[in-house]
């Protein structure tokens, strides 16, 4: 038997930043492109290539933007997969918040 864990994806345009709430545990993976994210209060700038992953350590907000790219990848947008944390499937969660659009910028510190 396969136990697959339940994920969402979704696309960040060039020129395009989402922001998420309430990941704290979540994977968040780049399927198909470069993107940027920043975690709030204290979070690092974390650049995915395609393929690569990254756990989202605080619960605050996320921003994520798609990485530019040149030549025929210009226009492509960035595929984004969150899966929640494993052990969560074992309990009830909720789908994280999400702000669809331009993210506004966060403040620093």
């Amino acid at each position: 038997m396969v136990v697959v864990l339940p994920s969402i994806e979704f696309e960040v345009g060039p020129a395009e930043a989402h922001s998420l709430d309430r990941l704290a545990g979540w994977t968040l993976a780049s399927v198909n492109a470069r993107v940027w994210l920043t975690e709030e209060s204290g979070g690092q700038d974390v650049w995915l290539l395609a393929g690569d992953r990254h756990v989202i350590s605080g619960a605050g907000r996320v921003v994520v933007e798609s990485w530019p790219q040149t030549g025929a990848l210009a226009d492509r947008p960035a595929r984004i997969r969150l899966a929640p944390p494993a052990t969560s499937c074992a309990r009830q969660w909720r789908w994280p918040k999400f702000a669809l659009g331009a993210a506004t910028a966060m403040p620093a510190g």
